[in-house]
């Protein structure tokens, strides 16, 4: 199977341009069917804080449309969205397989120094699983999560085999980025994936370095500095492999 991340630049709360430049790529023949997708964080509408309610209305039609595509390609898609339940917005991450939505997780742990935790609702730790699905049991470490080992130790104690990052992380804090995805996918021994935006999105700049690791820790691919799609084949063998090789107790 193969795995895809998309690292995007987007525009600070253009819903319509930003999903027609990830529904273009999904679409696209540079997207194979029966793979699996990482989208960036918030890759709507990017932390648009003040218009949130607003963006959180598309969003069923962004799931519409997201599911018709998984559907036509046999794709597990996954990513965040605003979504509004009752009177709040959480960040909520998705899995789409196959068409239909199987998983779903709002964000926890929320980042304080750009005010998310005024604007979003965080999630609880009942909320931490997995979810299995057709491309292996994913779990979720959204952004600000990955420095949270208590959250990687919870998903591989329920054996998941590929940990999914959707990420707006900071340009500032890259290299942190880059040692704490390696150092997840070496510590619950599974493919980490990571989708992180690029460049200036309103007032803040990204860090790129999105990636997939093994594993074992090894870089399968990385875009560094730019707009782009990076891909790898996943083999969940090798998960088990390396845990048969070096054996932990969870």
């Amino acid at each position: 199977m193969i795995a895809y991340s998309l690292q995007l630049n987007l525009e600070l709360g253009n819903v319509e341009n930003n999903i027609k430049k990830v529904f273009d790529i999904l679409k696209s023949d540079k997207i194979k069917s029966e793979s699996l997708v990482l989208l960036p964080e918030m890759f709507s509408c990017g932390f648009d804080n003040e218009r949130l309610l607003d963006h959180s209305r598309k969003t069923p039609r962004i799931y519409r449309e997201l599911q018709k595509i998984s559907h036509d390609k046999k794709l597990v898609i996954a990513g965040t969205l605003p979504e509004r339940k009752r009177n709040d917005i959480y960040n909520m991450g998705f899995v789409i397989d196959n068409g239909e939505i199987t998983g779903k997780r709002p964000k926890i742990k929320l980042f304080t120094p750009t005010d998310e935790h005024k604007y979003f609702k965080a999630g609880k730790n009942i909320h931490l699983d997995i979810t299995e699905s057709s491309a292996g049991n994913l779990g979720f470490m959204i952004c600000f999560e990955l420095r949270f080992p208590n959250i990687s130790y919870n998903l591989r104690k329920k054996d998941v085999e590929i940990i999914l990052v959707p990420a707006q992380w900071g340009k500032e804090r890259a290299e942190h980025l880059k040692i704490l995805s390696r150092a997840r996918a070496i510590e619950t021994q599974s493919y980490v994936i990571v989708s992180n935006t690029v460049g200036r999105i309103g007032d803040l700049e990204f860090a790129g370095n999105s990636a997939i690791y093994s594993p074992w820790g090894d870089i399968l691919d990385i875009e560094r500095n730019e707009e782009g799609i990076i891909s790898a084949e996943i083999d969940l063998d090798e998960v088990y492999k390396i845990r048969s090789k070096i054996k932990m107790e969870f």
